[in-house]
C-alpha cells in the first residue's frame, strides 16, 4: 500500500529524502515517512510420520490446483504462532513449535505478499476441514511436487520440503 494521505490526522503527504531511502511520503503533521506497507503470510507444507505432505484445495479462488496451507499474520503473533493457529484452523491438525523449520521468504508479487514458508512435522493424519477448504490430501513427495502449479511459490516449499525437513 503506498501512501498518498497520512492514515492517522489525514494530511496530504509530501516527499521527502529519508537517509539512504530516498524520496519517501511523509507527513509533516505527525512528523514521520510513510513507508510503503505489506502483508505477512505464512505458508506450510504439512508432512506427517510416512513422509507425506499434506496438501489442500481451497474452496475460493483456484480450485483446480493443490497448494499448502496458508493464512495472513495477525498483529502480535510470531510467523511460527501464525503457521501453527492456520494449520489448526484449515485442517485440524495441531502442531508444535519445535516440529517447524522455517525454509525461506518469497515475494508474492501478484498480491503484496512478504510469504514465510515452513516444513511442519506431525504424526497426525486424520484432518477435518474447515470452510476455507475443499479437500484435503496426502502426498508422497513426487505426487505432491505434481498436483501444484508448476513455478509457483507452494513449488518451492514442497522441493525444499523434500529435501530439508
Amino acid at each position: 500500500m503506498k501512501f498518498t494521505y497520512c492514515p492517522d490526522c489525514g494530511t496530504k503527504a509530501v516527499l521527502r529524502q529519508i537517509g539512504d531511502e530516498g524520496a519517501v511520503p511523509y507527513c509533516e503533521g505527525c512528523r514521520r515517512p510513510l513507508f510503503e506497507m505489506f502483508s505477512t503470510c505464512v505458508l506450510s507444507v504439512v508432512i506427517n510420520g510416512a513422509g507425506e505432505l499434506l496438501l489442500i484445495r481451497q474452496s475460493y479462488g483456484d480450485t483446480a490446483r493443490f497448494v499448502g496451507v496458508a493464512g495472513y499474520m495477525k498483529c502480535g503473533e510470531t510467523a511460527e504462532e501464525a503457521a501453527a493457529r492456520e494449520i489448526a484452523e484449515e485442517t485440524g491438525i495441531s502442531v508444535r513449535p519445535d516440529a517447524m523449520r522455517y525454509l525461506f521468504s518469497a515475494w508474492h508479487e501478484a498480491r503484496d505478499q512478504l510469504m514465510l514458508c515452513f516444513c511442519v512435522r506431525t504424526e497426525q493424519t486424520a484432518v477435518r476441514c474447515s470452510e476455507e477448504v475443499a479437500a484435503a490430501q496426502w502426498f508422497s513427495p513426487e505426487e505432491a511436487a505434481r498436483a501444484v502449479r508448476p513455478g509457483s511459490i507452494i513449488e518451492r516449499v514442497v522441493r525444499a520440503a523434500r529435501a530439508d525437513c
